[in-house]
């Protein structure tokens, strides 16, 4: 039997939809917590935001952040939802975990993470107003190093 490297991938999504009432907290997914687990070395996020957000008084300085429990800004650093590049707008995007910037052979790893226990994927308002609407879709891909605290 072949030994296929990819076995030990994964790539967790996590679903947030967005409605009013939701200010100054961070939100799990939909659906419930997702995980990434502990010993997880993180390499790559993304998302993709499928309906545009915008804050209750539509001037959309409402801050979003992405990332995970103890570091809700690992992915996405609290930026304006009308921040540069329209951070929020509809379409795909990077965060800033991952490759890339582009690493050279036997570069130190960068902003790939391990986690060193269960964390759960968050998206984080700041701000006083309500995010009124907006839906994204978080892709965090990893492999187990099986290294456990």
């Amino acid at each position: 039997m072949a030994n296929n490297p990819l076995n030990n991938k994964f790539c967790a999504r996590a679903t947030f939809t967005m409605a009013a009432g939701n200010n100054n907290t961070s939100v799990s997914a939909d659906g419930g917590k997702v995980i990434i687990p502990e010993g997880a070395l993180i390499m790559n996020a993304y998302y993709f935001v499928s309906t545009t957000f915008v804050d209750a008084d539509a001037g959309d300085s409402s801050t979003i952040a992405l990332g995970y429990t103890g570091a809700t800004g690992a992915f996405v650093a609290a930026v304006a939802i009308s921040g540069t590049n329209n951070p929020y707008d509809a379409g795909a995007h990077g965060t800033l975990t991952g490759f890339a910037g582009g690493l050279d052979e036997g570069d130190d790893a960068g902003t790939l993470v391990q986690t060193t226990a269960d964390v759960e994927l968050l998206l984080t308002i700041g701000n006083e107003r309500d995010v009124a609407t907006g839906k994204l879709d978080l892709y965090v891909e990893y492999v187990m190093t099986g290294k456990l605290s």
